[in-house]
């Protein structure tokens, strides 16, 4: 590997290294889910750390970790002080700039190619249906009153993506004996849901089940508590399922690394597909782990965000249209990745933080993820600020996948309406060939779809902060308008050996420059395309 020199360590004691940054945060190092947990590090982490004088850190993900960043503007990492007797193994990459390194040294898994997920869920946006009801039939009548709205307002062919709650609703209108069971010769449920089998239903599933459940106290009687996360309570080894909350209920969580408990839940939610015809699943709930809730050390075979990866491995045996909402030594995988939620505001929890994110997902190898929807969904509630709104929707036109929580209808103005069918219609035309185009290019050598000015300026130190613009490949710089009530912004065009052109206006300028005060109407987004000087 040319011009990148590797070092490797391991000790005891904690490494350090200076950073511009005074902030003080000593952190167990796992992944999180930021609507529990909003000060979380977020539900798709590596332990592969990168900085812009070209040094990158790369920690052996089987050593528990804690970072921070201390007084002396020093970025440090250490093992937990319960751990100290275990060596933190790490490795030091050293290259001329930051994309080097980054080029060279980013292969989460350097003995598997990476695998494209099924790309028709690019061209369909996810509706979230927020319902407040308590059975099956509620639930259907629901989702014929959404679904011919959506008709109504010509928003086109979609997913309406169901809630968890939902889910369990059809679930429990069919044959459990069916759902549940590993026999595939019985026979089909003969209720027919012939609504929810003519539309296109995302279901959503999680690795728990309530305590309270028939089919927990079925386990207990049939001496499977095997299938759960447990712990021994008796010298003699018997095993207890760990209790946990997941969604206000107490609930145990599928112990994963045990096959049987695997092809139980496999052949649970592929009867439930079969039964409902939907191809689309949410697998959600990987990031939260029980045993750092009740202080206990985990076996070693789920330790850390193990858990998660050998998750991931299983919904990708589910099949190629599984969404997870996180992700660890899984970007590889055939798998969407689902953001995590962020406030409806303009702050760096809302509207500010969605490019920085865009960013994080990418670099990692997750370029094929769906953003939060349109407006933030952290609060379960619809959008009121129709401003956000548009920006938002702007935004994540450009990515691959448009969800929405708050329907454009909400609001009761032809405005919002409007330019939603403007919006997805040019993500389908405009930006959909343009991943695919990429694609290719990350398929064969992890090169990330979205990126960072810096990575066609490496050595250019404007390109290093800014987080308010991205790029589509090499091809595509976007610079959307994220600070409310502003109508025009300053955009820097990174490279100066080429030119880029405004595809609004056709206006060319040379890369390497900034354009202050740049006019973006509020029904705008500023968009180049790079052109050879």
């Amino acid at each position: 590997m040319a011009n990148v020199s590797w070092y490797g360590g391991a000790s005891v004691q904690a490494q350090t290294w200076p950073i511009n940054n005074t902030t003080v945060s000593m952190q167990p190092f796992v992944v999180s889910d930021l609507r529990e947990n909003p000060l979380g590090y977020g539900s798709v982490l590596e332990r592969y750390f990168l900085g812009s004088t070209g040094v990158a850190v790369l920690v052996d993900p089987e050593v528990a970790l804690h970072v921070a960043f201390d007084s002396m503007q020093r970025f440090c990492l250490r093992t937990p002080p319960s751990m100290e007797h275990f060596p933190l193994k790490y490795t030091v990459c050293v290259g001329p700039n930051l994309r080097t390194v980054h080029q060279e040294v980013w292969h989460p898994l350097p003995s598997h190619k990476p695998v494209l997920p099924k790309m028709d869920i690019l061209w369909l946006p996810f509706w979230k249906l927020l319902v407040n009801v308590d059975s099956g039939v509620k639930l259907e009548k629901e989702l014929r009153t959404f679904s011919n709205r959506l008709k109504r307002h010509h928003l086109g062919e979609g997913v309406i993506s169901l809630t968890e709650h939902s889910t369990s609703l059809l679930s429990n209108t069919l044959d459990h004996e069916y759902l549940y069971s590993k026999k595939k010769e019985l026979e089909r449920p003969t209720r027919d849901l012939s609504l929810v089998r003519l539309l296109n239903v995302s279901i959503t599933m999680s690795p728990f089940l309530g305590v309270d459940s028939q089919q927990f106290q079925t386990f207990l009687q049939d001496g499977t508590e095997v299938y759960w996360l447990s712990l021994p309570t008796t010298p003699q080894g018997h095993l207890t399922p760990l209790l946990t909350q997941w969604k206000t209920k107490f609930s145990v969580k599928l112990n994963v690394s045990n096959p049987a408990a695997v092809t139980w839940f496999m052949d649970w939610v592929g009867g439930l597909q079969s039964w409902l015809d939907v191809e689309y699943v949410v697998l959600e709930g990987g990031e939260r782990n029980p045993f750092d809730e009740h202080a206990l050390r985990p076996p070693k075979a789920l330790a850390g965000d193990k858990y998660i990866q050998l998750l991931a491995g299983m919904a990708t045996r589910i099949g190629d249209s599984v969404i997870m909402t996180a992700g660890t030594r899984s970007s590889h995988m055939p798998l969407f990745i689902s953001m995590a939620p962020l406030n409806s505001d303009w702050s760096y929890s809302g509207l500010k933080g969605l490019i920085p994110a865009i960013l994080h997902y990418s670099l990692l190898g997750y370029s094929f993820f769906i953003p939060d929807a349109v407006g933030g969904s952290l609060s379960n509630e619809h959008v009121t600020d129709e401003e956000l709104f548009i920006r938002w929707l702007e935004i994540v036109s450009f990515l691959p996948v448009i969800s929405f929580q708050t329907p454009p209808w909400v609001c009761g103005e032809d405005r919002l309406l409007n330019l939603t069918r403007l919006y997805i219609a040019k993500h389908q035309s405009f930006v959909i060939p343009l991943i695919l185009r990429y694609a290719v290019e990350w398929k064969t050598n992890w090169s990330p779809i979205y990126r960072p000015l810096w990575w066609v300026s490496p050595n250019d130190i404007n390109t290093f902060t800014i987080d308010d613009e991205f790029l589509i490949g090499d091809a595509v710089l976007v610079a959307p308008v994220t600070e409310k009530g502003a109508t025009q912004r300053d955009i820097y065009l990174p490279d100066s050996g080429f030119k880029w052109q405004d595809l609004n206006n056709a206006q060319v300028f040379d890369g390497g420059t900034f354009l202050r005060d740049y006019p973006v109407g509020l029904e705008e987004v500023a968009v180049f395309t790079r052109k050879n000087s």
